[in-house]
């Protein structure tokens, strides 16, 4: 089993977000992290904070419709994730200048840097394959993203 099937479960996916700016997005998956009672509504702030930390200083989006918000953040007991998708697009800044339609927030321990790595690498791989990403933008319930999430990827 691939780190990311134990990550993107039903309840962590959004397959509508509401938000359009890519900083509300931001906060807008993290407070569904919130929602679902992964993080703890006194955490949600903080946690929120980390993630737009990071992206201040370099931009997650990869191109082809997709963008990686992540960090490392301090006091996370286990790794969390949530994948949204936005139907008009999100300004990532990616090297392309698309915007971001598939969104993938990841929320790693502070010490655990190799498996952050594992992660991203693991997402690339995924979301270099133009059938992967057509599929997420087509999935109807989050039962079938999930699916799409859970296949091999080679690699």
């Amino acid at each position: 089993m691939s780190a990311l099937q134990k990550l993107v479960t039903p309840e962590s996916v959004i397959l509508e977000l509401t938000e359009t700016d890519h900083e509300e997005v931001v906060l807008e998956m993290v407070g569904h992290l919130c929602k679902i009672g992964k993080v703890s509504s006194g955490d949600c702030y903080c946690v929120g904070n980390a993630v737009l930390e990071r992206e201040s200083h370099i931009g997650t989006g990869l191109g082809s419709g997709v963008a990686i918000p992540h960090a490392r953040v301090k006091g996370l007991k286990e790794t969390l994730a949530v994948f949204g998708r936005s139907r008009e697009g999100v300004d990532f800044d990616c090297p392309d200048n698309a915007p971001s339609h598939l969104i993938f927030l990841m929320l790693v321990p502070e010490e655990q840097g190799a498996k952050h790595l594992q992660l991203l690498s693991e997402l690339a791989r995924l979301f270099n394959q133009s059938d992967r990403r057509c599929a997420l933008e087509k999935a109807t319930t989050a039962d079938e993203v999930c699916r799409i999430f859970n296949s091999p990827v080679p690699a």
